[in-house]
């Protein structure tokens, strides 16, 4: 089953007896581990109450937004009409509550790593950037769906991705405070923010493996390298 949060894929950790295994490697498992946790169990319990929500990122997943009716969520909720739309008034509605429930568990999940950073706090943002990205591999098709709607600006979702995007630029205001380097302007962690929603759009629309992401990884990671850590 597809769920929405972008959070939920799990990284292959390196064995503690490969070669190049370090305290700095423990410390990175730690809080990747923490990131993932932090998310896990509200979003889960939230999703899991609400049948509808479980139905439509089935639905959004294997036919996309476009194509996909009321009538085929109801039917695969199991709900009648009148229950669905004493909750919802539209699809659309039902993705804003996807895309809500996904970014709100995001940054809860990198404020809570970052919180609990044994080290650079600007790791938090790294490991929820490759935890992003892994998603690509796992449930492509849902997070195609969340994003493309998201980027258009008539869409229902483009107030949601203002709000997730200034929760972003916190985000790293903190992380580069907490880190002790000087703050930039808030233009500048939106034009980083761009650049990652720019990758995410190219993967989601080729066809892209593991070593796209993996070359996308590397690069987002340079660039931040470059820029906060400079």
């Amino acid at each position: 089953m597809y769920t929405p949060c972008i959070l939920f894929l799990k990284r292959n950790l390196t064995d503690a007896t490969q070669p190049g295994y370090t305290r700095s490697t423990v410390l990175k498992k730690g809080a990747l581990l923490r990131f993932q946790e932090a998310a896990r169990s509200a979003l889960d319990v939230r999703l899991s109450e609400g049948g509808i929500l479980n139905a439509a990122v089935e639905i959004f997943a294997e036919r996309g937004f476009s194509t996909t009716r009321v009538e085929d969520i109801l039917e695969r909720a199991g709900v009648a009409r009148r229950t669905f739309y004493k909750y919802f008034s539209s699809k659309e509605a039902v993705l804003a509550a996807i895309y809500e429930l996904a970014t709100g568990e995001l940054i809860a999940g990198m404020q809570a790593a970052s919180a609990g950073a044994e080290a650079d706090p600007l790791e938090a943002i790294q490991l929820g950037l490759d935890a992003y990205l892994d998603y690509h591999l796992a449930h492509g098709p849902l997070l195609r769906v969340l994003v493309q709607q998201a980027v258009r600006s008539d869409s229902p979702l483009a107030p949601l991705r203002a709000r997730f995007r200034e929760g972003l630029v916190q985000l790293l205001d903190t992380a580069v405070r907490a880190s002790g380097r000087p703050a930039q302007d808030p233009v500048f962690y939106r034009a980083l923010i761009s650049a990652v929603e720019g990758v995410s759009l190219e993967l989601l629309t080729t066809e892209s493996g593991p070593k796209d992401v993996e070359r996308a990884k590397a690069a987002l990671h340079l660039l931040l390298e470059k820029t906060l850590r400079s």
